[in-house]
């Protein structure tokens, strides 16, 4: 009974993260956001590895940005194992060099959910956010993506 319990409340948290993504994400490929100075791009890249036996997998980003400091980028991963879902986010900070940069965040799976698996198609969202003096803002990406070993 407990495991069902767990399992319904990690469905319920990934029901809650990909439609948050939706209601904000753009449709279609990231459109980079550009205003009063402020230029921030985010795409995922591929291959998305598996880490530790699903306990968590590394996403390659490619990101391009001039805030004048560093830049928070959050994502997420959502993949339907057996009867489930594996879920995580991970999150870190970058430091723009107004080119294109290639990093890697590392999204462990949710505690209370199923550990990630290779070869099954997972969706990863992707947001930056960043400022400069007088502007803030964000840019999203979503992709669906083979988990690789």
């Amino acid at each position: 009974m407990k495991l069902r319990r767990r399992a319904a409340a990690a469905i319920v948290i990934a029901l809650l993260a990909a439609g948050s993504f939706a209601v904000f994400a753009p449709s279609g490929p990231a459109v980079a956001f550009s205003s009063g100075g402020l230029f921030l791009d985010v795409q995922i890249e591929e291959p998305v590895r598996l880490v530790a036996r699903g306990a968590a997998v590394d996403v390659p980003l490619e990101i391009t940005c001039n805030a004048s400091s560093p830049v928070d980028v959050f994502v997420t991963v959502t993949q339907r194992v057996n009867n489930g879902i594996a879920a995580g986010s991970g999150f870190a900070s970058f430091g723009c060099t107004g080119s294109g940069q290639d990093v890697t965040v590392r999204v462990t799976a949710s505690p209370s959910g199923k550990a990630f698996v290779k070869d099954k198609a997972a969706v990863v969202e992707a947001e930056i956010f960043g400022c400069r003096p007088s502007i803030c803002g964000s840019e999203t990406d979503s992709e669906t993506v083979r988990v690789q070993r």
